[in-house]
């Protein structure tokens, strides 16, 4: 495994938190970003700030009703699409 391999969650239901990562963006940042590569960084290409990082958060918990640990949340995890869904995947147990 390389550096940069991303750890691999279920295939349907981490395609789901893609999914609602996808959705969450579009939401708190008001433009559709429902096509977006998991390697978009969310910062530096999509514009997303602290303030609307945590909205993000509350935004895809309730999208899949589930509860993050904040205690568990490093700014790695805000780095792509990719990376955001893999934190939310490992947090809802997937």
């Amino acid at each position: 495994m390389t550096e940069n391999t991303a750890v691999v969650v279920g295939g349907a239901e981490r395609e789901r938190c893609v999914d609602a990562v996808r959705k969450g963006l579009s939401e708190v940042l008001n433009k559709d970003v429902s096509g977006a590569a998991e390697e978009v960084r969310l910062f530096d290409e999509l514009g997303l700030d602290s303030s609307s990082a945590l909205e993000l958060l509350i935004t895809i918990e309730e999208i899949l009703e589930v509860q993050f640990d904040a205690e568990e949340l490093e700014m790695t995890h805000f780095e792509t699409v990719g990376s955001l869904a893999d934190f939310v995947a490992a947090e809802a147990g997937a």
